[in-house]
């Protein structure tokens, strides 16, 4: 079985701004009734578009790591850490 260097799981390395952009309006683009807050269920249909095995796992971590206020929701000030989370674990756009 393949290992994986603690580090390489461990830093964060900044996407460029225009991934991350692309990121982040890939997460807006899923608000589907407008309201400028991700549900869980809008976040897990937002995984699975990016090819997530385990959109619904991975849209539950998400909003754990980034919704500050715990309101359940991510709202557009919360969007950059749902977008840093992203990026740590290889969910990139334009490859």
């Amino acid at each position: 079985m393949g290992r994986i260097p603690f580090n390489a799981v461990t830093n964060y390395k900044p996407l460029p701004p225009t991934n991350e952009k692309q990121l982040r309006d890939t997460f807006q683009k899923y608000d589907s009734n407008g309201d400028g807050l991700l549900s869980k269920a809008e976040l897990e249909n937002a995984f699975k578009s990016l090819g997530s095995h385990m959109p619904n796992w991975r849209a539950h971590r998400a909003l754990n790591h980034a919704d500050a206020n715990g309101d359940k929701f991510i709202s557009l000030e919360e969007l950059d850490e749902v977008v840093k989370y992203a990026a740590k674990h290889g969910y990139v756009l334009g490859k």
